[in-house]
C-alpha cells in the first residue's frame, strides 16, 4: 500500500537557480502548518547518537558549540532534507519529494545542503542570514561526521575533510 501517487518525471536534475526558485513556495506552503514538528530532527538525532558512542574530540567540541545554537534558531516548518535530488522534474513542473525529515528550524537549514550553490541562494526569494547559513552548513557537516563515527559509512578522506573544517571553527 502506498499513500503516494505516481508522477511522470524525467531524470533531469533541477538546476541550482530553479531549486532556489521552488524552495520559496515550498516554505510558503509549509508555513501554514500549525501542528507539532520536531526541531531539526535528522541532525540532532544523528549527532546525539554519535555523542553517546564516540569519544571523538572534534564531534564533542563541534556539538557543544553548534547544538545549543541550533536549538535557539528561529523555528518554522521546513522540508528538512532539501537538496536537488529531492525535486523531480515533471511535466507540470518541479515536484518535491522525501518529506520524512520535515521539522522546524531556520530557512537557512534547507539552504545548507552541500548541493546548494550560490545560484540557488541568489534565486531564493526569502531573506537569508549568512552567518546562520554558515552555521547550518557546519551542522550538516557535523551530522555527516556523526554518521561516519557510528559506522554508517567508512570514508576516512571525508572524515578528515569534515573534521578539518569543523576544527577550524575553533581557531
Amino acid at each position: 500500500m502506498s499513500l503516494w501517487h505516481w508522477a511522470d518525471h524525467d531524470s533531469t536534475e533541477v538546476s541550482a537557480a530553479e531549486f532556489g526558485t521552488v524552495l520559496g513556495p515550498l516554505h510558503e506552503a509549509l508555513g501554514s502548518y500549525t501542528g507539532y514538528l520536531p526541531p531539526l530532527v535528522g541532525p540532532l538525532t544523528d549527532i546525539s547518537t554519535a555523542l553517546a558512542v564516540s569519544s571523538d574530540p572534534t564531534l564533542h567540541r563541534a556539538a557543544a558549540e553548534l547544538v545549543p545554537s541550533a536549538l535557539s534558531w528561529p523555528r518554522r516548518p521546513l522540508h528538512g532534507d532539501a537538496h536537488t535530488g529531492n525535486v523531480l522534474m515533471t511535466p507540470a513542473g518541479p515536484l518535491w519529494t522525501d518529506f520524512e525529515d520535515v521539522c522546524v528550524g531556520p530557512v537557512e537549514w534547507d539552504l545548507a545542503s552541500m548541493t546548494i550553490t550560490d545560484d540557488a541562494l541568489a534565486a531564493y526569494a526569502g531573506s537569508i542570514d549568512r552567518t546562520r547559513l554558515a552555521d547550518c552548513r557546519d551542522l550538516r557537516r557535523l551530522q555527516v561526521l556523526a554518521s561516519l563515527l557510528v559506522g554508517h559509512h567508512d570514508d576516512p578522506v571525508l572524515y578528515s575533510r569534515l573534521a578539518t573544517h569543523l576544527d577550524q571553527r575553533a581557531s
